[in-house]
């Protein structure tokens, strides 16, 4: 697993290089590596595909506009991280997320797509602060330090956040499964 760590984060200084330089096809394999993750990110935080695909569109776009600030220093997944987070506050302003009623169906054996539903509800109707640590965190296998510095935050901060998150979670969780029982 190290040499594999090694191996991506040559490259990945070796994709920054090139781009800084202003070789768009750089681009290319910087998305193929960050892509799935980034989008990922932005449809946990949204729960919309359509959001989630034009904020991880104008995530790479605004990556290509600023290249030439681009340094190879470690920080791109942070920084890249920021550029996804902003678009999704953005995205939350804008517009009033989509809501499941509460009355929704969901057919008959599909119990994993009905969890999946429910914990991406539950999700989003936590508050921004406490969302945006589990999503790091516990979904994006981020480090506490990581996440920290991708929201601005001090370590112990996040480390709140995340707790306080998880309990939240756990209890809108429970108050909707007792609901459908």
């Amino acid at each position: 697993m190290p040499n594999e760590s090694l191996h991506d984060s040559v490259a990945e200084t070796r994709w920054l290089f090139a781009l800084a330089q202003g070789d768009p096809s750089a681009l290319g394999a910087i998305y193929d590596f960050y892509g799935e993750r980034i989008f990922r990110y932005t449809y946990r935080m949204l729960g919309n595909r359509a959001d989630a695909e034009d904020a991880t569109a104008e995530t790479f776009l605004r990556v290509l506009r600023r290249s030439s600030e681009l340094r190879a220093d470690g920080a791109f997944r942070t920084w890249i991280f920021r550029i996804a987070r902003n678009l999704c506050i953005d995205k939350m302003r804008q517009q009033k997320l989509m809501d499941l009623p509460p009355d929704a169906q969901y057919g008959g054996g599909e119990d994993r797509t009905t969890l999946r539903v429910t914990v991406q509800q539950a999700l989003s109707d936590l508050p921004i602060e406490y969302r945006e640590p589990l999503v790091y965190c516990d979904l994006e296998d981020m480090s506490a330090r990581e996440a920290a510095d991708i929201l601005n935050i001090s370590v112990p901060a996040l480390k709140s956040r995340l707790y306080r998150g998880r309990r939240a979670l756990r209890d809108k969780l429970g108050s909707t499964i007792e609901r459908k029982s």
